[in-house]
């Protein structure tokens, strides 16, 4: 297979081949398949999993996702939400939604159309090529936890010792602030009724799943660990000292496990040495470069890192300290339904639950979870019977942001052009090409999600060859584009940098869990001889007293002085 070539577009921001007026078409001027029958037809459900990994590698995935992307959606005036599939009804110019056929399974319960509100077109002060916005902060800075806006992060603060405010319960439990707006599409009055809210974070998508509120927690814990600590250190630092210095320990933590443990999993380590990207030992990070241009790149945003949703099972185990005891609950069951963190042991039970359970395979198939239950809604007997389908609404995504064809960056990644459908033969499997040969009628037509994703991996690698060429890029785009980076000299002083070098997500789990006393060190990787159970005290942790400032004296003289007052 032929080397990913990611040298012609290093220091380039993607975007320069993609964004038009209006939503993809099809080379011959038509409308493309539907996006649903390219979800029936070529993502179909298929279990198949992967034990070399563990479902947290997928959870760490959308955390650091919310933290560097977040596409804006359009709104009403009045900042309602826009309905697009109610009959009877002027269609809104931002609606794009996904039309079923009649031959969906869909179908015959008289679903015909499936809700999409297009992206929010990004201001300019002139005409041409419509492009989106990304309302999160491109850079791995923790903005996740904090929110990017001085208003919303204050609203998190309790403006005292640099402390993130949290609640706890009846329990002792300490959790996340609440959020009380019943309008927020996760607050639910039958357990308000029993005091239970959902919580108040950085990112309006916390509480998606069980698994992202987990792990919205346990760093929001791991600040305020920070803190304290710092404050012993420091007494006489003020609130704002404290607070912005434990951001930006936060901030290099979060960026030292997406490179030591996240990226060598999804490109590979040999990929990540031969391009710098994994971190230095002993020294600074010194590649800093001012021309490059670190923001997100439309397709990654909306298409390619969106290859995480294949690794998620549609059932999901709850293991607590009696790992022989698991519970499993289907996905859809933990959608929008963060409330079980109020138990005593779901914290725990969550987290050991996704270190010890396998991703599915990275491929083009998917649990019928996501491509039928997505977001059900208990009390709408429609949506128990018929959700959302999370792949046809990527494939959607992409068009409405007008992204060019999968054909097109796979030639920018340096592997070839193709013109045929025969010249995908050796790049993907024989099955995925001739369910793609069915659906789409010409070679360039082929959806970037699609493409990529019925890619065959490259050699202990995740992922095929182009996606993995748009991550490498984005990614090397964020570490040399970033003059803040955490090895960057002048950040941190050289022994704080080597206490960073510590941090493992291990040791965050440990640190800020309720009870768990043994973990795997690796825990995105799968139990196995070299990744073993250990004590959580044997897991290194860094060192906060580099952090402690030693306070100059000065030199008071001791000789008394005659004061005349003069009147």
């Amino acid at each position: 297979m032929q080397m990913v070539n990611v040298e012609i577009h290093q220091l380039q921001n993607c975007n320069n081949i993609s964004g038009i007026n209006r939503p993809r078409m099809s080379k011959r001027g038509s409308q493309l398949p539907s996006a649903r029958m390219v979800s029936l037809e070529i993502h179909r459900p298929y279990y198949r999993s992967d034990s070399k990994f563990s479902v947290m590698l997928a959870i760490w995935g959308q955390f650091l996702d919310h933290d560097i992307t977040a596409t804006a959606l359009n709104k009403k005036l009045n900042g309602s939400s826009i309905s697009c599939c109610q009959e009877n009804l002027i269609r809104s110019p931002e609606c794009f939604p996904v039309f079923l056929e009649q031959s969906d399974p869909f179908a015959q319960f008289n679903v015909t159309c499936m809700e999409f509100v297009r992206a929010a077109a990004s201001p300019k002060c002139c005409l041409g090529p419509r492009e989106q916005m990304n309302q999160a902060t491109a850079f791995i800075d923790g903005s996740v936890i904090y929110g990017v806006d001085e208003s919303l992060v204050n609203s998190l603060r309790t403006m005292s010792r640099g402390l993130l405010k949290m609640i706890v319960t009846k329990n002792n439990k300490t959790l996340l602030p609440l959020s009380e707006d019943m309008n927020d599409g996760c607050n639910r009055e039958e357990e308000k009724r029993k005091g239970k809210y959902c919580f108040a974070t950085g990112d309006s998508r916390a509480n998606e799943n069980l698994h992202l509120t987990s792990m919205h927690l346990i760093w929001a814990r791991q600040h305020n660990l920070l803190a304290n600590t710092l404050f012993e250190l420091n007494p006489h630092w003020s609130d704002e000292v404290i607070f912005q210095e434990t951001r930006k320990i936060i901030g290099a933590q979060m960026q030292h496990i997406t490179y030591n443990e996240f990226l060598p999993i999804i490109i590979g380590r040999e990929l990540m040495k031969r391009h710098h990207l994994l971190p230095i030992v002993n020294n600074n990070f010194s590649i800093y470069n001012e021309s490059v241009d670190p923001s997100i790149a439309n397709e990654f945003a909306s298409s390619v890192f969106r290859f995480a949703h294949t690794l998620i099972p549609g059932i999901v185990k709850l293991l607590r300290n009696d790992t022989s005891s698991p519970e499993f609950i289907q996905m859809r069951k933990m959608l929008f339904d963060p409330f079980n963190l109020y138990d005593e042991g779901q914290l725990d039970g969550t987290l050991k639950g996704a270190i010890n359970s396998s991703i599915e395979s990275s491929d083009q198939y998917f649990s019928d979870e996501l491509k039928s239950h997505l977001f059900e809604r208990k009390n709408d007997p429609l949506s128990v019977i018929c959700g959302l389908d999370l792949v046809s609404l990527n494939i959607q995504r992409g068009r409405d942001h007008g992204l060019a064809g999968y054909t097109s960056w796979k030639e920018f990644c340096g592997l070839g052009k193709s013109t045929s459908f025969n010249d995908l033969t050796f790049i993907m499997d024989p099955s995925s090409l001739n369910n793609i040969r069915a659906v789409y009628r010409d070679v360039e037509d082929i959806d970037l999600y699609t493409g990529g994703l019925s890619e065959k991996p490259l050699k202990e690698n995740l992922l095929g060859p182009t996606f993995t060429c748009l991550i490498l890029d984005q990614f090397k785009r964020l570490k040399f584009g970033d003059r803040f980076w955490y090895e960057n000299p002048k950040v941190f002083t050289l022994t704080q940098l080597n206490e960073i070098r510590k941090t493992s997500l291990a040791g965050i789990i440990c640190s800020n869990s309720d009870n768990i006393g043994t973990i795997q060190p690796l825990v995105m990787e799968s139990w196995k001889d070299q990744n073993r159970d250990v004590s959580c005290l044997k897991i290194p942790s860094p060192n906060l007293s580099m952090w402690k400032e030693s306070l100059e004296h000065m030199n008071i003289p001791t000789n008394k002085f005659n004061v005349k007052v003069i009147t």
